[in-house]
């Protein structure tokens, strides 16, 4: 199934009319049972320290549980995918979106919390200006035996495209992810017993497909771990 994000960006320095970025940001929670709130200000990097009326939220979640299980749907957001791999250690990742209304939000709640303290959470925030959301272009892969996220190729179609790509990986290391695949790159990790990582990159695309390296890890690697990824575009109107 494919993902389209329409948003309207200023001229360029190279007269490609592109996406605006807002900002973004990341968040941890390490094994909270209970409903918590993931913040959507303090974003850096971009326009603005949080949304505005009219900007688009997406937000991906990697989790880390010994046992597959589904990350809670925040209330009035859009579920674009949620992914499983199921190891000794298993990753999940819910990615999300949402267009901001005349009262923009702040945070979203994880309704309920982790379903155990061992369990942990990774967030990588993105938010773009102008997005009209159209009929949702991704693509998504997931592994098993090792945390080395490999997100999956993608090809746009529309000048001036911009790419979101990566994803989690679910370990028991103090480990953080790198590319250098991209022009921007985040990555942080939960530290609960259950590690999760995220790592996610910016890209503006020209053309072809954008197909990133295999992330590495700063941390062991073994076949105990597994990761899950998306790949995703937001095109200028």
């Amino acid at each position: 199934m494919l993902a389209s994000w329409h948003s309207r960006g200023a001229q360029q320095p190279d007269s490609i009319v592109r996406p605006i970025l807002v900002g973004s940001r990341t968040f941890t929670d390490d094994g909270t049972t209970s409903t918590f709130t993931v913040p959507l200000t303090t974003l850096t990097g971009g326009t603005a320290s949080a949304p505005r009326t009219g900007d688009l939220v997406v937000a991906y979640i990697a989790g880390s549980s010994l046992t597959d299980g589904a990350i809670p749907m925040p209330s009035g957001w859009n579920e674009l995918s949620q992914l499983s791999a199921n190891d000794t250690i298993d990753s999940n990742l819910y990615v999300i979106y949402k267009t901001m209304g005349a009262t923009p939000d702040t945070g979203f709640d994880i309704p309920g919390g982790l379903a155990s303290v061992d369990n942990s959470i990774a967030v990588a925030i993105f938010v773009y200006s102008g997005a009209a959301v159209a009929t949702p272009v991704f693509t998504t892969a997931t592994g098993i035996n090792t945390v080395l996220c490999d997100p999956p190729a993608i090809t746009p179609t529309v000048e001036g495209s911009i790419i979101l790509s990566g994803g989690g990986g679910a370990h028991n290391q103090n480990g953080t992810y790198s590319s250098s695949d991209f022009d921007a790159f985040l990555s942080v990790v939960a530290n609960g017993q259950w590690r999760a990582t995220i790592g996610v990159g910016r890209f503006a695309w020209t053309s072809g497909a954008f197909d990133p390296a295999q992330f590495t890890f700063s941390a062991a690697n073994t076949s105990v771990f597994s990761w899950t990824a998306l790949s995703l575009v937001i095109i200028p109107e």
